[in-house]
Order: structure tokens, then C-alpha cells, then sequence
């Protein structure tokens, strides 16, 4: 099994935001979403994303454009995203988070 870590903090950015490039260049949930997010997806049965570092939540766009961008930009099921994904720190509250946003993209198909 094949497991790819990235920390968000050290690996991308100490203050992500934005839901697109053209919100913000360096630090969107896009460019993190194509960047990192992609290709550890594709290559991996594993994808710990790590938080534990950051100050600051990042915003619901980022973490919707990130992780459920996955699913409506880059075709892969919401069985597979979840699957395969790993949050942490597992005491904090991202995982509940990340989960809750993928419940309301599945059952509303919303975007978030």
C-alpha cells in the first residue's frame, strides 16, 4: 500500500485561503487541489493531509475547492475521495469538518 503525507503548513502554505487562482495565486484550495492533491490521488491508496500545523482554519472555500473539487473538477467518486483520504490531526476538529462538507456536496450537490 502506497501512502502520500503532505502538511499543509510546511509542504504549501502557513496561511491557505481562496477557492481559486485568480482569488488567490500562491495559496487557493485549487492551486492546492492541483498541485498536491491530484497527483497524491492518482498515485496513491493513501493521502494523509496534515493541518496540525497551521494558526488558522482555512476558509470553506478552500476546503471546498481542495477536497471536493476532487470530485467535480477531477471525476473521481466520493467513495474513493473518502477512502482513500486521511486527516489530521485526527483530536482536532478538521476530519469532522472535511466529512461534514462532503455529506452536503453528496446530498444537496451543492458547491462549495
Amino acid at each position: 500500500m502506497t501512502e502520500k503525507i503532505i502538511n499543509v503548513c510546511k509542504d504549501f502554505s502557513t496561511d491557505p485561503w481562496g477557492r481559486f487562482v485568480t482569488d488567490n495565486p500562491l495559496s487557493s484550495g485549487e492551486a492546492f487541489r492541483k498541485e498536491y492533491l491530484l497527483q497524491a490521488f492518482k498515485e496513491n491508496d493513501k493521502v494523509t493531509v496534515d493541518f496540525s500545523d497551521l494558526e488558522y482554519v482555512p476558509d470553506s472555500s478552500f476546503l471546498g475547492e481542495a477536497f471536493i473539487g476532487l470530485v467535480k473538477s477531477d471525476h473521481f467518486s466520493y467513495e474513493e475521495v473518502l477512502s482513500k483520504l486521511n486527516i489530521l490531526p485526527k483530536d482536532g476538529f478538521y476530519p469532522e469538518l472535511i466529512k461534514r462538507l462532503f455529506m452536503l456536496a453528496k446530498n444537496e450537490n451543492v458547491i462549495l
